[in-house]
């Protein structure tokens, strides 16, 4: 039985609260937590919901009816929340069970019972409270609920632009890239809470907590990597260093990068090399995979590194090809905005993702280079 717990954060205020980390049991609460979602994901994301009540603004699905339902509250108010559903995989909806290739995941057990796997989803926090420990906290919860189920692998999705952030917690990329209906292209990630050596090998915040535990199990991180062996060539975002993806970059593009990216000209070397490694991650795409889908949000720039691709507008149904270097789709780096086209590879690619969740914390900390950043952005819509 998950016990609630309190902890006392800073705020960006300077204030001091309480934030008590529990799970909904009561109707109000529920519905405090499918308003929260409506609010992020419709109003302030606008991502073309299929699935919600619009009428009411409340945003929930057939996981709700029997997943652990956490939230934070400061005071009385629900300031964050996040859905950890534990279950075999007759509970979970068939699309979701193929689109997260749990079949092959249950091969890990060897035909024995007792195969239970977690799905996480819908972690969001307040938009007064992303810059404080909120989040974590809840992380940190979910994270106590993988252990004391035993769960060996721990399910989700996200977008190309929030990579980073679940790669940082442990997460590794695995499959093919997806489209949803609702969200856009996806990727699927999946956490080992076992693998003591890959959470510090990233940092992860879960590390301190996996290394008092008991009985890891460390058999399965060998049966991932031998059955998901594309998974060793990801260029994961948390382990590769700063020269290692410029050395990347210069040999994909042929020259290097503050020559070749648009955005990037007029920065010198260094101030590049610290854009490149604070905000990006590299997608790597099979031919015919969809990179963006048309009327989908960005939050992000997308350029090409190797490969090619194709813009299918939807206007005229004109094919428009892209060469390494250049960035297409929407630009969705400072303000959100909707894809004209479908971008779909052409060949396997490799796509650089700035996100716009790092450079937000990038601008803070190198105003003087954002600048830059922005003037170039400004120059190429004039």
């Amino acid at each position: 039985m998950l016990k609630k717990r309190t902890k006392t954060v800073s705020l960006n205020t300077c204030s001091e609260k309480v934030v008590t980390i529990g799970i909904a049991a009561t109707p109000v609460e529920k519905e405090e937590i499918y308003r929260l979602r409506y609010r992020t994901y419709a109003e302030e994301m606008s991502y073309p919901l299929t699935y919600a009540d619009h009428k009411n603004k409340l945003l929930y699905d057939e996981l709700d009816n029997w997943g652990i339902l956490l939230y934070a509250k400061i005071d009385s108010k629900i300031v964050g929340t996040m859905m950890v559903n534990i279950g075999s995989i007759s509970e979970f909806p068939d699309d979701l069970a193929h689109h997260l290739c749990l079949d092959r995941f249950q091969q890990s057990y060897n035909g024995t019972d007792g195969f239970r796997v977690a799905y996480i989803s819908k972690g969001i926090i307040d938009p007064a409270y992303r810059n404080t420990p909120v989040f974590n906290l809840l992380s940190e919860k979910s994270y106590e609920i993988y252990c004391e189920h035993q769960v060996q692998f721990s399910f989700g999705i996200c977008n190309f632009y929030l990579l980073p952030l679940h790669e940082h917690f442990g997460y590794r990329r695995f499959g093919r890239i997806s489209v949803d209906q609702s969200y856009g292209t996806i990727a699927q990630i999946v956490l080992l809470p076992d693998d003591i050596e890959h959470l510090r090998a990233v940092g992860s915040l879960f590390y301190n907590m996996a290394q008092k535990r008991e009985n890891l199990n460390r058999s399965t991180a060998n049966w991932f990597n031998t059955e998901f062996p594309e998974t060793r060539t990801t260029i994961n975002s948390q382990l590769i260093t700063e020269d290692q993806l410029w050395d990347i970059m210069c040999t994909r593009l042929g020259k290097p990068p503050n020559k070749a990216i648009y955005i990037l000209y007029g920065l010198s070397e260094m101030e590049a090399r610290r854009v490149l490694h604070s905000c990006g991650v590299i997608i790597q795409c099979h031919e015919n995979d969809y990179i963006t889908t048309c009327e989908s949000i960005s939050n992000e720039i997308n350029i090409l590194l190797s490969g090619r691709v194709n813009s299918l507008t939807a206007v005229d149904q004109k094919s428009e090809t892209i060469l390494p270097g250049q960035h297409f789709g929407a630009i969705g780096l400072v303000n959100r905005d909707k894809h004209a086209s479908n971008i779909i590879a052409a060949t396997a690619a490799e796509i650089l993702i700035l996100s716009r969740h790092l450079f937000r914390k990038f601008s803070r900390s190198h105003p003087e280079t954002t600048n830059k950043l922005l003037q170039n952005l400004a120059n190429y819509h004039i």
